[in-house]
């Protein structure tokens, strides 16, 4: 052991001919180049999108502050593996996959150096280091493809498609490997190894040849050393073919990622469009309708999809067996496109194959018919399913970006197409003719001044504007949360006031439900009777308020400081200006809101505010945090009730009751409403109540 420094094997024993390595090889990267062309055109066969990068091949060159940010997003994501692994099982076997491929590619690398440059780097400690190393990186990458083989044809989990292409992908994983061990294992047995111990998989290998004379054993070695040279110049020329482009597919689709905050959706002023001097009423569109619409990136990110599931494994609607599958859906939009293309291919073949013109100019040219997205692919109520909760979003290892696309779609239904549910139609005509969805302003008025608050004019100042929200303030239920969070407010000496008749809907149930004309329109009126008032703090309990206000409203110039009342509530106490000195026993779990946890990523506030309530043990629920079960409510479903399956807000509710707890806090109204009601439903009103964060903090102050 103390002579490891002397370390080393004959590279490339008992190969005579290594030019025909390089000629295979050769040609490996030029069937791997054109895929990779094909691929690339594919994406650029897309409409432009100038939020994701502008003046690329400048920008490659110039390292702005963006550029950094993406680099080192893509750069996190593809080498830690942190979405991958948040899937325990396929995690690992993933990992081991992954990284134990890298370790071989490194140890390949070298040796070629070495082989083909003259150089001697593989020897000494470097040849003690990267040859043990790459015995269990062999080892691990045989472990991984059966972990692999034993989910996808023996547990069979219902949220994967097990094609034909997966089952030789990792045969071809497989025999790569082993070929590699024969291999190691014939030169150990036929030409020895003072070093063999090193190569402990090979050793163990090369007692299956114990014995074979060495005219057999080179003959044998030669031809699994071609074998193995020939599988892996295969897999290379196949990557751009096969499941095994994500290699390339997922770090691009993470570099191109959106960087903006998740609930701020991409958009065009449609009254700056409508009045612009070359407005065109004959192009005139919003969203999207067919598969010539989708942009480059939307491309990329189908592209980038591997179906592996787990977005069906946390989406609220699939899980409650309702047919909607943001992997589906993924999966249509791709077939979409490629039906489209084929069909401007055969339409005019010439301008199909300009690399990087438009489809959609393409088609103009050829005048083909390319059929609507809805319903050649999919059906008009499945993009009403979802709940826009982003729960795919947040597990997707490619980033794909769900939600988004779907939204896109739905603009088109109702703007262009006027095709929408009868309760969503019925709750936008109530937006557009009141202001908000539930009822007449006059009831508003009436009950602020009920509240007992001040309302601050146009022109006045205050500390902290507080805005409460449409669901809050017309449900009798929901206005004991403005209520007690006014108490709380006046009992911290806070300077405080609303804005009254003023305050109308922000526009989100629009937003959600795709009316961006109208949502624009309200959210432009709403934004010059904020901005007429002076404060500090723009305050709301609505989380869904909360994103508009802090986050779309800057899409028109406006930049508010919005903070959620959770996040109040958490900063007086830790400032001592609330003390918690009451509290009843008991076992309380926290429902994380969609828009406040996946959106903003607020999850420690709330939890701190709990804890901080004497008696109050806090408990976890199935699904919590970033893997949060939507209550059913999200994505216009507070106001649409789509008999489909199961309802979402019992799976929730029965989560609770699983976890144990007699109290589930809120920090959402439309989630407090939808618990509510599935706490009754499910006869377990005298089990499980259904609280809101400011509630619980007032009850702990002495007062109810």
């Amino acid at each position: 052991m103390s002579d490891l420094h002397l370390a080393q094997r004959e590279i490339m024993w008992n190969i005579t001919s290594p030019i025909v390595m390089y000629i295979l090889f050769i040609l490996a990267l030029a069937v791997f180049s054109y895929g990779v062309y094909k691929r690339v055109k594919f994406y650029l066969g897309g409409q432009p999108d100038n939020e994701r990068l502008q003046n690329l091949p400048l920008r490659l060159f110039i390292m702005s502050k963006e550029m950094l940010k993406r680099l080192f997003i893509m750069a996190k994501e593809t080498l830690m593996q942190n979405r991958v692994r948040n899937s325990i099982f396929p995690g690992i076997f993933h990992s081991f996959i992954f990284y134990s491929f890298a370790i071989l590619i490194i140890t390949t690398a070298i040796v070629a150096l070495d082989y083909d440059f003259g150089t001697s780097f593989f020897n000494g400690y470097i040849y003690v280091f990267f040859t043990v190393l790459s015995e269990l990186a062999g080892l691990l990458v045989l472990v991984g493809v059966l972990m692999a083989a034993y989910r996808r044809y023996i547990r069979k989990p219902e949220t994967i498609d097990t094609k034909a292409g997966d089952t030789v992908a990792l045969l071809l994983l497989a025999f790569i490997i082993i070929t590699g061990f024969l291999v190691e294992g014939l030169r150990i047995a036929t030409a020895g190894d003072k070093w063999a111990f090193l190569s402990f998989a090979g050793l163990a290998t090369s007692k299956l040849f114990t014995g074979i004379t060495e005219e057999s054993g080179r003959m044998l070695h030669k031809a699994f050393w071609w074998i193995h040279a020939a599988l892996a110049m295969g897999w290379i020329a196949t990557i751009p073919f096969t499941k095994f482009f994500h290699i390339l597919t997922l770090p691009a689709n993470i570099f191109f990622a959106k960087l903006k905050p998740r609930g701020e959706l991409k958009r065009v002023d449609i009254e700056a469009l409508m009045t612009s001097e070359d407005f065109n009423e004959e192009t005139f569109k919003i969203g999207i309708d067919k598969a010539t619409d989708f942009t480059w990136k939307q491309r990329l990110d189908f592209d980038a999809c591997i179906s592996c599931g787990r977005c069906e494994e946390v989406c609220p609607a699939y899980l409650a067996k309702q047919p909607f599958s943001p992997k589906q859906m993924i999966a249509h939009f791709k077939n979409a496109v490629i039906k489209a293309e084929e069909i401007i291919k055969q339409a005019n073949p010439t301008a199909a194959r300009s690399l990087g013109a438009a489809a959609a100019e393409t088609a103009e040219a050829a005048k083909p018919e390319i059929p609507e997205i809805i319903p050649s692919e999919i059906n008009e109520e499945f993009i009403w399913l979802c709940r826009t909760c982003t729960a795919c979003m947040e597990v997707c290892p490619a980033f794909v970006e769900h939600v988004d696309d779907m939204i896109e779609l739905r603009r088109n239904e109702v703007i262009m197409k006027g095709r929408m549910p009868s309760e969503a139609a019925r709750t936008l005509k109530r937006l557009e003719s009141i202001g908000n969805p539930f009822a007449p302003q006059s009831d508003r008025v009436n009950w602020i001044e009920q509240l007992n608050v001040r309302v601050v004019n146009a022109g006045e100042e205050v500390d902290v504007l507080y805005w409460i929200g449409c669901c809050t303030t017309f449900d009798p239920t929901k206005q004991k949360i403005a209520t007690d969070l006014s108490k709380i407010l006046k009992k911290c000496g806070i300077d405080f006031g609303v804005l009254g008749e003023d305050e109308k809907c922000c526009g989100d149930p629009a937003r959600l439900m795709g009316q961006e004309q109208l949502f624009q329109d309200l959210a432009k009126q709403q934004i010059e009777l904020i901005r007429s008032r002076k404060f500090k703090i723009l305050l709301t309990n609505c989380p869904h308020c909360y994103n508009v206000l802090k986050h779309e409203y800057r899409q028109f110039g406006a930049d508010f400081n919005v903070v959620h009342h959770s996040e109040f509530l958490h900063e007086m106490i830790w400032a001592k200006k609330l003390i918690p000195q009451i509290g009843e026993k008991g076992k309380y779990a926290y429902h994380d809101p969609c828009y406040l946890g996946r959106y903003q990523k607020i999850y420690d506030s709330p939890r701190e505010v709990i804890k901080s309530v004497p008696g109050a043990e806090l408990v976890e629920m199935k699904n919590h945090r970033e893997k949060s079960l939507c209550c059913g409510g999200g994505g216009g479903h507070f106001w649409m009730d789509i008999k489909k399956g199961e309802r979402i807000n019992n799976l929730r509710v029965t989560q609770a009751k699983d976890a144990g707890a007699d109290t589930i806090i809120t920090s959402c109204a439309f989630c407090q409403q939808m618990l509510d009601d599935s706490v009754k439903v499910l006869n377990m009103d005298e089990d499980i109540r259904v609280v809101d964060i400011s509630t619980l903090v007032l009850r702990s102050l002495g007062e109810n």
